[in-house]
């Protein structure tokens, strides 16, 4: 789906009651003309999700529901859905809930209802089998949410650029010869001493590119911080030491990154389907000198979303029948027609509007087909809550590096204190 740019590990935090939260009732209820009950879902919903049209047919096909969607900015949805539940009222019949934010929801599973009680898990083989693993508890009896959309994550990469460098600029050649993060670097480091361009914007993409291609990050699913043991971490962390001479120092959050990747001032971008029209609105000039291959080793994911359904809803069982009948292989790929948000439901990737969904701006004629490869090469990760924050730790550490402020060795010391001092609190 379609989200702002911003930081790749949100910090999640309650930031209080947002005005006119109250006014929003879980659902309402009015007499219909049959003598029965009419029942108005209100569903909580961020911009760009694509579900407004589908939510109409399925009104007009079951009389007596009405679909209620109410957008809230990305964060406000998420904080307003957090207050709601603190507060013991004022959620909705159903709500999106990011990936980012998965965790803390799941945290606090007791305010949802447990999908699986109503046949959830009857659906599983339906959808990646990663993503119906991060909305589920460790032993399956919990479904936390029905999946939506997923981004797994791709290079893009300027042409021009790698054919000055004496790169491959064919994909299937480019993810041949850059299969591993060493290739990458070696790349990057050819492309720089041939052409002065930097091969990425900012080393921390490359550390959580690296990161997410992990099962276990910073914790064990007990809960056991594991960072200073974790085989992937140290090797993200070390490979991002690496290409601190190959990158442009801009992150993607900084007012200068658009001017930068129209100006050619970096060759790769990693980006999940949902991100690729930012490219074009921030280069439009850049049209045709681009092109798509896999990631070095493999794939992760950066967005996707899951529909909930709150506790303080009087109808769930309505509310289980819409999220999945517009959740379905079929719907998902209608919704992907039109709003270009990626399947989780695999049995569509085949679907010829998938296979062989085009953009001239990327020089492909199967744009979808690489990205549906990209997303059944993604592996569960856990995520824990404190996921977020520590993402940014590590992150801000990178950038002492980049900035001259620290060697390597102290900024490692210094998060690593950080993140104890985060845990602790």
């Amino acid at each position: 789906m379609k989200k702002n740019w911003r930081r790749w590990g949100l910090t999640v935090g309650c930031l209080g009651l947002v005005s006119g939260l109250a006014a929003c009732a879980s659902s309402e209820e009015t007499g219909g003309s049959d003598g029965g009950d009419d029942v108005t879902l209100t569903m909580w919903l961020w911009p760009g999700m694509g579900f407004e049209e589908l939510a109409r047919e399925y009104e007009e096909d079951n009389p007596g529901i009405t679909i209620n969607i109410q957008e809230a900015e990305y964060d406000d949805t998420h904080q307003n859905l957090i207050t709601a539940l603190a507060a013991g009222s004022g959620a909705p019949d159903i709500s999106g809930v990011d990936e980012a934010y998965l965790e803390r929801i799941k945290e606090n599973s007791e305010h949802f209802y447990n999908l699986a009680d109503f046949g959830a898990a009857e659906l599983e083989g339906d959808y990646l089998d990663w993503k119906w693993q991060q909305a589920s508890a460790e032993d399956g009896e919990m479904v936390i949410g029905i999946p939506t959309d997923v981004g797994p994550m791709a290079m893009a990469y300027r042409v021009d650029l790698f054919e000055e460098a004496g790169l491959p600029s064919d994909p299937d050649e480019v993810s041949a010869q850059i299969d591993t993060w060493e290739a990458f670097l070696e790349a990057g480091h050819q492309l720089y001493d041939e052409t002065g361009v930097s091969m990425l914007a900012d080393v921390t993409e490359m550390y959580s590119a690296i990161r997410e291609q992990g099962g276990e990050q910073y914790f064990r699913e007990d809960g056991t911080l594991i960072i200073e043991e974790s085989e992937q971490i140290q090797k993200a962390w070390d490979l991002s030491v690496e290409a601190i001479d190959i990158h442009a120092n801009i992150e993607r959050t900084a007012a200068e990154w658009g001017a930068a990747l129209a100006n050619g001032d970096f060759a790769t971008v990693f980006v999940p389907p949902w991100m690729l029209q930012n490219i074009k609105n921030d280069a439009p000039d850049t049209e045709g000198l681009w092109n798509i291959a896999l990631m070095p080793e493999g794939a992760g994911n950066w967005g996707g979303s899951f529909l909930t359904i709150p506790s303080q809803s009087d109808h769930p069982e309505e509310a289980y029948d819409f999220i999945t009948w517009m959740m379905s292989p079929e719907n998902q790929l209608r919704i992907f027609e039109s709003n270009s948000n990626f399947p989780s439901t695999p049995e569509v990737y085949d679907d010829p509007a998938v296979q062989e969904l085009s953009d001239e701006f990327f020089n492909r004629d199967d744009l979808g087909a690489i990205y549906a490869e990209a997303a059944q090469l993604v592996e569960y990760v856990y995520r824990a809550p404190m996921t977020a924050p520590i993402n940014t730790v590590m992150q801000d550490a990178l950038g002492t590096i980049a900035d001259g402020v620290a060697e390597p060795d102290q900024a490692w010391d210094e998060a690593m204190n950080e993140v104890d001092r985060q845990i602790s609190r």
